[in-house]
């Protein structure tokens, strides 16, 4: 039986779709269907025995309240200063870091001549305070400015960033701008100035997408006629994902490429990451009837990783450890390197390593029945507590560039109704930043602006980037490999594009 004998099955969880075969092979004989029965229902209830053990960190009253913020008001109407202004606002209040007070708190701050008066802010309760502003320069750019005040030190700014651009780019450089602030506020910057990639399936279609790190402008980055999956960050941030086109096997795609990259070993693509460096790729490859899991510096010197089989959605530690979703037992767990972290018993999904300023955290998504959770463990799977509660499907979460935050695809009913969440990584302060739900997610931090986009591992495609001025730089690419092996046949199934399996996904 191979992987492809599951593509005609609609819409099913890729738990389901493709961890049948293996879950099959090892009941020892259980033929019949009540002894089935009975498995399943012992594993239903030991499932939930487990995930309700564990701990919940995110309970009201047993943490400190957050450092009150205020935002100098400004009666300026030009645009870049309102969007400056906005922007900064909702990243500081994103963050989590901060409990940004309320526009009404500083009505009467408004005819203050542009001064922060930190007297005024202080018996309001704030313990800091920005100010920002935008403004139009006659040679056409844009001058953008944020600074940072204790109201215990003083009326001079303890921080300032002053920061150029063109009209075009006032959005973004305004996040950069809030990130800085962040940074000289908490001593980490923020994480805003970045964009997150999903798959976002509408009907029969999936396509790649692309959204800012709060939630704005989504765009979609590949094409109607590719199937999508596993989309990833690359080299220089550009976009690399799985796609298959007219019910071929599914190949690795750089986005606004017509031409797959070649790839060795071949075989459809189920799962793709890079590294933090982005000097090393993971790639989760068919094999027969089954998903092994490769790795090396580029798409032609991928060497086996792993043995566990469907093994789906890798993703990198900060330290070069490489976690994965693969077979257990009974359903998915969670793997670092060759050992099982995730609880025996929990089927377990779409792993991500956060780089928290206190230490590696390894966060993943755990089923049980209807519902899906969010866990986090340390680096090995150790001191494991349970970030979501009892509030629909949690799934595929996202570290932000700080590590300070996870984002999450929810269909919860409560807050704010499903969406695109982003949250504390101790579970706290979940806001929604996008009605959109899909799944693949990941977060990266743009590069700096001057820096060339680079060719994807191994591809053979000469790649141009925008520089400075819109022209364009021609890339050295690593040259074809010599010799490649030729294609299994049973390890580039042929799907059909009405059922792609959504990858990772846990029932």
């Amino acid at each position: 039986m191979t992987i492809s004998t599951y593509r005609s099955v609609a819409l099913l969880p890729l738990l389901a779709l493709l961890l049948a075969p293996h879950a099959l092979a090892q009941k020892s004989g259980q033929t019949d269907s009540g002894q089935r029965d009975r498995a399943k229902d012992d594993r239903a209830s030991k499932s939930e025995e487990i995930l309700n053990n564990i701990i919940v960190v995110a309970k009201k009253g047993q943490l400190k309240p957050l450092p009150r913020i205020g935002v100098q008001p400004s009666l300026a109407a030009n645009i870049e200063d309102v969007t400056i202004r906005s922007v900064v606002r909702r990243d500081l209040d994103l963050s989590g870091e901060f409990r940004v007070l309320p526009e009404s708190v500083a009505e009467d701050l408004y005819f203050s001549k542009g001064k922060v008066d930190v007297k005024a802010w202080k018996k309001k309760g704030a313990e800091s305070v920005v100010r920002v502003r935008g403004r139009s320069l006659p040679n056409g750019e844009i001058e953008l400015l944020g600074e940072a005040y204790f109201t215990d030190v003083g009326n001079k700014p303890v921080f300032q960033k002053r920061l150029k651009t063109h009209s075009g780019g006032v959005r973004a450089t305004s996040h950069r701008i809030a990130d800085a602030l962040i940074g000289a506020l908490t001593g980490t910057p923020g994480a805003f100035s970045s964009e997150l990639t999903f798959i976002l399936q509408t009907g029969k279609t999936r396509r790649a997408y692309v959204i800012d790190g709060d939630g704005h402008n989504p765009r979609p980055s590949s094409t109607d006629e590719q199937l999508a999956l596993s989309p990833a960050f690359g080299p220089d941030h550009r976009l690399y994902y799985s796609a298959s086109v007219d019910h071929d096997a599914f190949k690795i795609f750089a986005a606004g490429e017509a031409k797959p990259l070649q790839l060795s070993p071949r075989g459809s693509v189920y799962g793709l990451a890079f590294s933090r460096k982005r000097d090393e790729v993971a790639v989760s490859i068919a094999r027969g009837a089954t998903i092994k899991l490769f790795r090396g510096p580029n798409l032609h010197d991928l060497k086996p990783a792993s043995s566990v089989g469907m093994a789906m959605h890798p993703a990198f530690s900060p330290t070069g450890k490489l976690a994965f979703a693969g077979a257990g037992k009974w359903g998915q767990r969670i793997y670092v390197g060759r050992k099982a972290v995730s609880p025996a018993g929990l089927n377990a999904s779409a792993p991500v390593f956060c780089r928290h300023p206190n230490g590696v955290r390894l966060v993943y998504a755990v089923g049980l029945g209807k519902n899906t959770d969010l866990v986090a463990s340390n680096e090995l799977g150790g001191r494991l507590v349970r970030l979501t509660q009892s509030r629909g499907r949690n799934n595929y979460p996202a570290c932000s560039p700080d590590g300070r935050l996870i984002a999450f695809f929810s269909t919860r009913k409560s807050d704010e109704g499903p969406g695109l969440y982003i949250m504390r990584i101790d579970g706290r302060r979940p806001k929604r930043i996008s009605t959109l739900v899909g799944d693949s997610l990941r977060w990266a931090r743009l590069p700096p602006r001057s820096r060339p986009a680079k060719a994807a591992p191994g591809s053979k495609t000469k790649l141009t980037a925008a520089k400075a001025g819109n022209r364009p730089m021609k890339l050295k690419v690593k040259p074809k490999a010599k010799s490649a092996p030729k294609p299994d046949a049973k390890s580039a199934p042929k799907p059909d594009a009405k059922s792609a399996p959504k990858p990772d996904a846990t029932p």
